[in-house]
């Protein structure tokens, strides 16, 4: 009798999940890809677009990554092209793009009260940015009640206020969703509508000051970061704060500070079109210009016309968006604590100090080379952008519909995760799309995480290499 012997068969797809798993890193960064594709077929169904046919891969594709990584660049007008369901799809994007799908699945998890293993958290704490995992859990749900508690606040505020232009149930979704999108710095509004006209964005709310500062307000609560949030909590008890959350503060309220004079000064008289700065009525002006410096801190709304902005303001707003928010929050950008570490180590250079110092504290020369990466990869990703589209769009630039300074304000807008647009995204060719996609995916994970991510495991030093000496400066 012959003996059947059972065959295993290979999973194809095992090489890849143990890729995938061998690095924290590589899971969080994987389940924005997943999302992303999720979230893009979900738009592309045709109950998602008001014409009830579908927006097609690259459009659907382009809103997701918008959308899960925070940034609020679109190619349609969000409040007229979608549908409810679309509508609500996005919303639901933004809050699992801005918390962190870890994060999400990490808060269900503790709730269930399931024992989670070494490697869960580990992935979560990469995933929130704190430094021990030995209360992961704790720190999970401690800021998923802190991020929803804050979102409803702004609700029930921006409800009211819309509720005196709207009808009450389209002024509750309205509210809801700009909540959401606020806190998360995500840029994503409804206001296109019949009133406001498409883009409109926050122009037509200059004079509402309670609406502009509701909204600022959630902007800056979810720049700060998780680990400021939580600090700001116990400070009650503790009386004192992190170094890492003074440093965030301090810069926070530098950058807002200097943006806003910036663009005062530089914006006052200009009256180019009707939504800009120098058209507002005077006392509108410095609430403008302060929600303009704001804004480029990786949020995307706008109260004035980004268009006619002059060159030195967009190129302003662009070092704004560079720059971004605070590590661990919703926000992107190289994080304004890598831009204060780069900026106090050039001083101490300067000065002749042997070490670096920020704010009477030493930092390490590690935490400065690894600024300067992030820094130097950001910038190979903006210049590198603005460069293809150029190349896209020759014949746009050739007939002076936008110039070289919208297309970087463009591209940083995108790696920033910000969503600020002074040439209208949609009025760009489709591979010009293409390009800012990824653009917005790196910018929203990091390109220093993404590419760890994909290094391989570390080589064992065998060669001592001879030192070179070279001459920089």
């Amino acid at each position: 009798m012959a003996v059947i012997k059972k065959v295993k068969h290979k999973n194809p797809f095992r090489p890849v999940r143990n890729w995938i798993g061998e690095k924290p890193i590589r899971l969080i960064i994987s389940s924005f890809v997943v999302v992303i594709l999720a979230g893009a077929l979900l738009l592309m169904l045709p109950i998602a677009s008001q014409s009830h046919t579908s927006a097609g891969f690259l459009r659907a594709l382009f809103v997701s990554t918008s959308a899960t990584c925070v940034t609020g660049l679109v190619v349609v007008d969000t409040a007229t092209f979608w549908t409810t369901f679309g509508k609500v799809v996005i919303i639901c994007l933004i809050q699992i793009g801005g918390l962190g799908l870890v994060t999400l699945t990490s808060f269900f998890f503790s709730v269930m009260k399931k024992k989670a293993s070494l490697k869960t958290r580990i992935v979560t704490q990469e995933s929130i940015a704190t430094p021990t995992f030995a209360d992961v859990f704790t720190m999970v749900r401690r800021i998923v009640l802190i991020v929803f508690t804050v979102e409803f606040i702004g609700a029930v505020i921006l409800t009211w206020r819309f509720s005196y232009r709207y009808p009450f149930l389209e002024a509750l979704g309205k509210g809801v969703f700009q909540a959401i999108s606020g806190f998360c710095n995500a840029g994503f509004d409804l206001h296109g509508d019949s009133i406001s006209g498409p883009f409109s964005s926050l122009t037509t709310w200059n004079n509402d000051p309670i609406t502009i500062l509701t909204t600022g307000l959630l902007i800056i609560i979810g720049g700060l970061g998780f680990i400021v949030w939580t600090d700001l909590i116990d400070y009650r008890q503790s009386h004192k704060l992190a170094y890492h959350s003074k440093v965030v503060l301090w810069m926070t309220g530098f950058l807002l500070a200097v943006g806003t004079v910036s663009i005062l000064g530089l914006e006052y008289s200009n009256t180019a079109s009707l939504y800009s700065l120098g058209s507002l009525p005077v006392w509108q002006r410095p609430l403008a210009a302060f929600f303009q410096s704001l804004t480029a801190r990786t949020a995307g709304f706008n109260s004035i016309d980004q268009a006619t902005l002059h060159d030195s303001s967009k190129l302003i707003t662009s070092i704004l968006m560079f720059i971004g928010a605070a590590p661990a929050s919703t926000g992107g950008g190289i994080k304004c604590t890598t831009f204060g570490v780069i900026v106090a180590t050039i001083y101490s250079d300067i000065r002749g100090f042997e070490e670096t110092l920020l704010f009477r504290h030493r930092i390490n020369r590690e935490v400065f080379t690894r600024a300067m990466a992030i820094m130097g990869l950001a910038l190979c990703i903006v210049l590198a952008a603005a460069v293809a589209i150029c190349i896209i769009e020759t014949a746009a630039l050739d007939q002076k519909i936008f110039d070289m300074n919208d297309v970087l304000l463009e591209t940083v807008s995108a790696f920033g995760t910000v969503g600020l647009t002074s040439i209208g995204t949609s009025t760009l060719q489709p591979a010009s799309w293409a390009i800012l996609i990824p653009c917005m995916f790196l910018g929203r994970v990091g390109p220093a995480s993404f590419a760890i991510s994909l290094s391989m495991k570390r080589s064992k030093r065998e060669l001592v290499y001879p030192e070179g000496r070279t001459l920089v400066g």
